[in-house]
This record gives structure tokens, sequence and C-alpha cells, in this order.
């Protein structure tokens, strides 16, 4: 048995559970390599017996270049695929919309993995707040790997002609979680809201941290340039959130998103599930109180 895990990370969780997932899975026998979404799709995908995708939940969805990465996959009959994510708050149609990707595919489920992941969402922290601190932590992990051996056993039930379970359906989250969503939908960020993104030219000192840090090169600059944006963000905020001389304004930073941004957070707190820390922001740094 062959597997390969597709994964698109922003700050090294979620290559961590991808780790522990393919662990589970060479013990029990497969060859199992990881692939890096940011260097595009591998030509050789169709090769692997099992194909898993994994990412950070973004805007209570998958990030915009994994659905774009299952869209190009092509059709995977005989191929088993499973799903996973991260989360720092609540995950909301995240797993739901990949696995709903993946079987367009034709590819056999074989199962769906989710767990808590560090939320650094600059707007929660500059209210104060970071939640999940400290995940994945040990059983985070221990738990990605049984899903690993798991998704092996079912693989072979798969291959017998055995009935594989369905995963349980993603928890139910507030509806206000939907309509961000929609205020954050890829189309928006493609023709509308990268060219919101500003560099104060007084306060930028054209380091170009923020473009080595765009996970989809979205971002242009030269030595001695101010940065410019493309149609590639996708709203991820890593430019605002790392910025050192907090230079980058963005539409998050606009009144009118305050008053979503405070309710999240009181929604957050009052969750007795989920854990949480007092944290600074500060300068492009996260510091857990």
């Amino acid at each position: 048995m062959t597997a390969i895990i597709l994964y698109w990370s922003l700050t090294g969780t979620t290559r961590r559970v991808a780790e522990s997932i393919a662990q589970g899975l060479r013990a029990e026998g497969a060859d199992c390599s990881l692939h890096d979404l940011r260097q595009g799709v591998p030509a050789d995908v169709a090769d692997h017996d099992v194909i898993g995708i994994g990412f950070p939940t973004h805007w209570f969805r998958p990030p915009t270049p994994v659905t774009d990465a299952i869209a190009v996959l092509g059709r995977l009959e005989g191929h088993s695929v499973f799903a996973f994510c991260l989360h720092g708050t609540y995950r909301g149609a995240a797993l739901a919309r990949a696995r709903t990707a993946l079987a367009r595919t034709g590819g056999t489920e074989l199962g769906a993995f989710a767990c808590h992941g560090e939320g650094r969402f600059y707007p929660y922290a500059r209210l104060g707040w970071g939640f999940s601190p400290g995940h994945p932590d040990s059983r985070d992990l221990e738990g990605a790997r049984a899903f690993g051996q798991g998704m092996a056993s079912a693989h072979d039930t798969a291959r017998s002609g055995g009935v594989i379970p369905a995963p349980p359906p993603d928890p139910l989250t507030h509806p206000m979680y939907a309509i961000e969503r929609a205020a954050a939908a890829p189309w928006l960020t493609r023709t509308v809201y990268w060219r919101l993104f500003r560099a104060d030219p007084d306060r930028c000192t054209r380091c170009g941290k923020c473009a080595r840090k765009c996970p989809t090169n979205a971002i242009a600059w030269r030595r001695g340039e101010v940065p410019t944006w493309s149609r590639d963000c996708v709203l991820c905020l890593n430019c605002r959130a790392t910025c050192p001389e907090e230079a980058v304004s963005c539409p998050l930073d606009w009144a009118v998103f305050g008053p979503f941004v405070r309710w999240n957070v009181r929604h957050a707190l009052r969750d007795p599930n989920l854990e949480r820390a007092r944290v600074r922001f500060q300068r492009g740094r996260f510091t857990r109180m």
C-alpha cells in the first residue's frame, strides 16, 4: 500500500498532525509520503493507493488553496481518500466541504479527523485572546496516529469489498459563522478584498517580511520598495499579523468588522469546551501572557 498526505500549513501545526497520521499508516506497513501544497499538487498523486488532505480551518471552511488542489486531482476511482483539519475555535463547514469535494473525485472515503490547533488569528489577539493554546498536544497527535492506523485498516476493508462506516457529521455551529463564511467568500477576496490591503509608506521599512510570509506569493516586493498585493490573496491575514512595524492595513481593520470579531470572541469565551489564553499582539509578535 502506498499513501500520500497533501497538507497546507501556515504555522507548522497541520504538518505535525500530517506527520502523526503518516506514522500511523507506516506502522501498518504503508509506504507513506508527505507533500506541502504550497509547492503545488504533485504529478504522481494518482500513483498512490491512499490520498489524504489536511488543512487549518480558514473562515470556517477549507482554505482556498486546498479546495483548488482537490479540484485538480482528477478522477480517483479505485483510490481511497480521507481528510483532516485543525481548528482554533470552530471548524464550521470546513471538514464537510473538503469531504464533499473529495467525494466528487470518485475516491472511496475512508474517514475524517479533526483536532484543535492553536489559533493565532490576529483580530482575536488584538482583543487579547488566543484559543486552543498549545494544540495540537500529545493527545491530539496520538489521536492522529491512531487515525492513520485506522485508515490503513479501512483501505484493506474497502479493497476486500467491505463496508466502511461514514464519519460523523460536523457539529452544528451558530448561524453567525455561516454569515461570516459568506462575507469572506473566495470570490470576494479575489475581486475586492485584495485591493484593500496597503502598506503605509511612512511606517513600512521595506523589509519584505510580509511577502516572505505570504503562503500564496500574493505580495510583490523588491528591496527598497513598498509591497503590493495581488488577487492571489486568500485573506489569511498573515501579512498583517507578521509585520514588525504594524504598517499593513487590511479590511479586517475596518470598524464594520469589529462587531463580528467581538461576537466571535465572546461566544468562544463562553464555551467551556474551548481552551483559551490571554495573549498580546504587538509588532508582529504573539505573546502568551
